[in-house]
């Protein structure tokens, strides 16, 4: 019986301690809300292979990398260790920068610097034209070589000097500018009223500059006719101004040729009704037309007319040998 009731305690103590475990939480449980990243199971994102957990680590400070640098000395095992020092890595952006500045530092050199800067044009060619008045017309004391243009350096002298025939001009570093010219060669004193001008072998006209020997004069009573010029299509040029070609080809020969045989003391006298002739010292003027391809024919003609005109007592006004094979003569003007 004593048995009994010992075995009927024991059980009831043991249920008892069970229903006691049942009814008081765990010491070792945690709540859910405060379960940590770790204790969560790796979750897989499609498209990378990194779990949240890895997502959310922060990122570690790369730590710029240093170079090493030893230096072996005489004594064998012997060496020193010099300083390290980080490697510069520059990015692209930092390059162009350094680009830019370096660029606009150099162009602000070149443009300001006086080892760029011109003080004087060399000449080469120039006959009658002076250094000195091309320096003036081209005004590029103290200019940047940079600024210069040739091609309007070389319109600019051709305006100014219609006698030039060619021009060219070179620009060299650090300031050095050469203009090289070719000027025309006067071979008539044309002169028309008050007007004097020169002309060379192609009919180009200018300005006298100068001192030239030898040129042949022709006092002109009318101004010159040049013929339009025509394409090989028929289309016209239009008329050529005087301050390129003022004479004919055709003219300029005959007054060459016809220069020689005027009297001492005379000129050649131009008339476009006509043609080229002088003032003959007794006291009549002759003409002998624009042609004068066969001058000396007319010349021949010429004084057997005045030899018969002295015979007979008859003093002209003026004798036409314009055409050699119907020569006349005026007793007036």
């Amino acid at each position: 019986m004593a048995r009994t009731t010992q075995t009927t305690s024991r059980s009831q103590s043991v249920r008892e301690r069970r229903s006691k475990t049942k009814s008081q939480p765990a010491k070792n449980s945690r709540p859910s809300q405060e379960l940590t990243p770790r204790d969560l199971p790796p979750v897989m994102v499609r498209g990378g292979g990194y779990t949240a957990t890895q997502a959310r680590r922060p990122k570690r400070k790369v730590k710029n990398v240093k170079r090493r640098f030893d230096v072996a000395l005489a004594t064998p095992g012997v060496e020193i260790r010099l300083p390290s020092v980080p490697a510069v890595r520059p990015g692209w952006r930092i390059v162009s920068f350094g680009m830019v500045v370096g660029l606009v530092a150099l162009l602000s050199h070149l443009l300001r610097s006086p080892q760029y800067q011109v003080q004087m044009v060399d000449v080469q060619g120039a006959v009658r034209l002076t250094s000195e008045e091309i320096n003036q017309t081209l005004n590029v004391y103290n200019k940047s070589i940079f600024d210069l243009l040739p091609g309007q350096m070389v319109e600019t002298l051709q305006i100014a000097y219609p006698e030039l025939k060619e021009v060219s001009v070179q620009i060299g570093l650090p300031a050095k500018v050469m203009v090289t010219l070719d000027e025309r060669v006067p071979l008539i004193n044309w002169v028309q009223e008050s007007n004097v001008q020169w002309v060379d072998a192609e009919g180009f006209a200018f300005s006298p500059r100068g001192e030239v020997e030898s040129l042949i004069t022709v006092d002109a009573q009318d101004t010159p006719v040049v013929p339009v010029q025509i394409e090989e299509d028929g289309t016209p040029l239009g008329s050529i101004t005087a301050t390129k070609v003022f004479l004919p080809t055709d003219l300029v020969q005959a007054v060459l040729t016809l220069g020689p045989q005027v009297p001492e003391g005379r000129k050649i006298v131009y008339d476009s009704l006509h043609g080229l002739g002088w003032n003959d010292a007794r006291g009549w003027d002759v003409y002998f037309g624009m042609d004068v391809i066969d001058l000396q024919e007319k010349l021949f003609v010429y004084a057997a007319i005045v030899e018969e005109l002295q015979a007979e007592g008859v003093t002209p006004a003026l004798i036409n040998v314009e055409h050699i094979h119907a020569p006349f003569y005026r007793l007036e003007r």
